[in-house]
């Protein structure tokens, strides 16, 4: 199979590209593993604490996000799918040679 240079070079690019993309958590950790742990060893002293409060309806609010961002993703979908049916139909109807 023949493959000239250019598709060479993008194909490499894009394996590098992943390569580094998979390897980014452990050279460069995010800060939320650092806090997430801190918080697990703070949790037993300050369990009648108002911050507690404060992440609870954080958390609500995130997971109210996510819903939201679901229901918008499947309205989206919908409307592919129906826009696809649709073309079917029109390429069904066609007349054939």
């Amino acid at each position: 199979m023949t493959i000239d240079n250019y598709t060479k070079f993008i194909m490499t690019a894009l394996t590098l590209v992943l390569l580094l993309n998979g390897l980014n958590p452990w050279v460069n950790p995010s800060q939320v593993f650092a806090l997430e742990n801190s918080a697990k060893i703070e949790k037993k002293t300050n369990d009648s604490c108002s911050s507690n409060n404060k992440v609870t309806t954080q958390t609500l609010e995130g997971v109210n996000n996510v819903e939201r961002l679901l229901g918008y993703l499947e309205s989206s979908i919908n409307g592919i799918q129906l826009t696809i049916s649709g073309i079917d139909r029109k390429l069904n109807n066609m007349p054939s040679k």
